[in-house]
């Protein structure tokens, strides 16, 4: 890839399948994400988050610290009632989840939410609405009935949008139309992301879609970028399906470590799986190892915000500690993705999963957390990891190595 400054603050960067022309003032920090390019017939590149932990390996203090700012942000927009936070699937689950987290801290007297998209339904009857996301891979989102205690909503009640970034608003707009249409109303809506390259259409198409309603948008982050496709390059075609590496999972929405797809409350905020992490820690082996020991803690599709509070736990003994996640997105191998491990997924739909820049012998210790258990860990993956620790949706741990060559799939 290459760039070029083409002055007034604009770069251009030379893709395969055209150029992306990006504008940052210089007051913008530097260094929140990097370009990559979408195997992806709708949009031909991705964004790529330094401090997200989806497809490179992040620090836990840089991601928390991107989620304790992220809500100081948020924080003078609340008007005086509860507040519902919603993440969207699969990327910004976890992200979503931070930021709730960090305003139950700052808001300890409030009323609190936090509801994830998820492109996984127990049955029909636990929908509340379904929308779309037009430029995705994964296009669909679900949004669960919220468990008792999750939905706040009300005229003096603020709603929090968190996506990692925004190109066109359209998502924020779905999903708030879609919230709107169903019944739930809100005095103010605050859109959070790591990058906004909207220009202001992101709180503009929201405010227009639900009747003038109050929006407001943080980043930390703000940008603008024009695509210009090359004459005479097709667009890139989708991956193609592998065959299920596993039976079909459904979520139960009752294990303990499965993601919480019906809601989090601020107390569950406050007390989730503290209690759990020493034995977890002991069962995958990590008591004995030295303190500069190399640990790579791993989420799994949406399963990413658990993960996340074990890695920054690992992270008070271990400093060399990061956290990154499988996804379905599919990105080119290249500057940014520098390592790409292709697998089938982990619910047995038969999509290709995909873990990025991981180089499993970078690591001392690899601690695998995924709600659909070992079932769910393709044999591609595992080779491809080694040795691992995998913690399934109720906390078992089991130690898993790669099998030996020769060996029957």
């Amino acid at each position: 890839m290459t760039q070029i400054t083409t002055g007034s603050g604009w770069t251009a960067h030379k893709l395969s399948a055209g150029t992306l022309h990006l504008q940052q003032s210089h007051d913008q920090p530097k260094g929140l994400f990097r370009i990559a390019e979408r195997i992806n017939p709708k949009r031909a590149f991705l964004f790529v988050s330094t401090v997200l932990g989806r497809h490179i390996p992040v620090s836990p203090a840089a991601h928390r610290a991107a989620l304790r700012t992220l809500a100081e942000k948020v924080s003078p927009h609340l008007l005086s009632g509860p507040v519902f936070v919603m993440g969207y699937a699969e990327t910004a689950v976890g992200l979503g989840a931070g930021v709730f987290q960090e305003l139950c801290r700052l808001h300890p007297e409030r009323a609190l939410g936090y509801l994830a998209t998820t492109r996984f339904e127990p049955s029909a009857d636990d929908v509340w609405f379904r929308i779309e996301e037009p430029h995705s891979h994964a296009s669909d989102h679900s949004v669960l009935k919220p468990a008792p205690g999750v939905l706040h909503d009300g005229a003096n009640a603020t709603l929090v949008l968190v996506d990692d970034e925004t190109t066109t608003g359209t998502t924020f707009r779905n999903l708030a139309e879609g919230l709107f249409a169903h019944g739930a109303r809100f005095g103010r809506i605050v859109l959070v992301t790591l990058t906004d390259w909207s220009e202001g259409a992101a709180p503009s198409g929201v405010s227009g879609a639900v009747s003038g309603a109050d929006v407001r948008a943080v980043s930390l982050f703000q940008g603008a970028w024009r695509w210009r496709q090359e004459e005479g390059v097709a667009a890139t075609r989708p991956p193609e399906a592998l065959p299920a590496a596993c039976p079909i999972w459904t979520p139960s929405c009752a294990a303990a470590f499965e993601v919480a797809r019906r809601g989090l409350s601020a107390l569950e905020a406050r007390n989730l799986f503290e209690a759990e992490i020493p034995r977890i820690a002991r069962e995958a082996d990590l008591e004995n190892l030295p303190s500069d020991s190399r640990i790579l803690v791993l989420g799994a599709g949406e399963h990413v915000w658990t993960p996340f509070l074990f890695a920054e736990a690992c992270a008070e003994r271990f400093v060399n500690t990061r956290f990154v996640a499988t996804t379905r997105s599919p990105v080119m191998q290249g500057e940014t993705i520098a390592h790409k491990i292709v697998f089938p997924d982990h619910y047995g739909l038969g999509l290709p999963m995909y873990l990025h820049n991981v180089l499993p012998g970078d690591w001392d210790a690899i601690v695998l957390f995924n709600e659909t258990g070992t079932a769910g860990l393709p044999r591609a993956l595992l080779d491809a990891l080694g040795r691992v620790a995998a913690v399934d949706a109720e906390g078992r741990v089991d130690m898993l190595v790669r099998r030996s060559r020769g060996a029957a799939a």
